[in-house]
């Protein structure tokens, strides 16, 4: 084999390698940290770091994974706060979230992507559903949890909200720590069924929920790793923390317009 055609497989091998460890940080079944994150700190929150095995010696901010405290000890153990989020879908900025929490029963969470916003609000006797699309006015509904109009059609996010997520969390392994918001938050994840739209219709497949939280509660990051049971769908949803405060508009839970029911 002459030189150039050394140099022609070597370059075929570098791009095979690259393109594998890409697949694999997107879709490799196994636990959030080993897929990478996207981490922030004081310095950007669309800084993304990945483990060694998938990206040949990039290091991911977080320690090794032991015996950490319980989930449930710390979830919401602060009952009063919100946080904004740099929103992601398979690594790539796909737009903005929101979280309000006050007490055990009232919450709020917000979604903003190019041409649409959507909220969800719950308390202990109702949860309303919102959506506004460009240049249009808000329309809000009264349903049942997780039930959404059907015309949102398949735009909205498929990510859930992950203070409803975190409340149904059945037993998170722990996942060790992560800074978020220049806070050090401790991560759990869980694996679950779960249904989403694909192309307009909803399918059933398995995912990957993680969550990592502040020492009082606060989500600091969420993920949600969806795979199709072929493998050959995949969505992957991330939030980053960009600010945590311990303060809620007095407003907030007042929907953006009056709430009808469902047709």
């Amino acid at each position: 084999m002459n030189r150039d055609s050394l140099i022609v497989v070597g370059v075929i091998i570098v791009v095979a390698i690259v393109l594998g460890s890409a697949y694999i940080t997107i879709s490799r079944g196994v636990a959030p940290s080993l897929l990478g994150t996207m981490t922030s700190g004081s310095e950007r929150g669309s800084a993304r770091t990945t483990m060694t095995s998938a990206s040949g010696g990039k290091t991911q901010t977080k320690t090794n994974a032991g015996n950490g405290p319980s989930f449930s000890s710390l979830f919401l153990k602060k009952g009063k706060f919100s946080a904004t989020y740099d929103l992601y879908k398979n690594l790539k900025k796909e737009g903005t979230a929101s979280i309000y929490v006050k007490g055990a029963k009232e919450s709020r969470f917000d979604l903003s992507i190019p041409q649409s916003q959507y909220i969800t609000i719950r308390n202990d006797t109702s949860y309303i559903t919102c959506f506004k699309q460009a240049k249009q006015s808000w329309q809000c509904f009264k349903a049942k949890e997780g039930q959404y109009p059907q015309s949102q059609g398949g735009g909205r996010p498929q990510v859930s909200d992950p203070v409803k997520e975190g409340e149904e969390f059945k037993s998170p392994i722990y996942n060790g720590t992560r800074k978020y918001a220049g806070k050090t938050c401790y991560c759990y994840y869980v694996k679950k069924q779960k249904k989403i739209m694909i192309n307009g219709s909803e399918k059933m497949g398995s995912a990957y929920i993680e969550i990592c939280i502040t020492s009082d509660g606060v989500p600091g990051y969420f993920l949600s790793l969806w795979n199709s049971p072929s493998g050959k769908d995949i969505v992957r949803y991330e939030g980053v923390a960009k600010t945590i405060l311990y303060s809620v508009p007095e407003n907030v839970f007042n929907p953006p317009a009056q709430p009808r029911s469902l047709p």
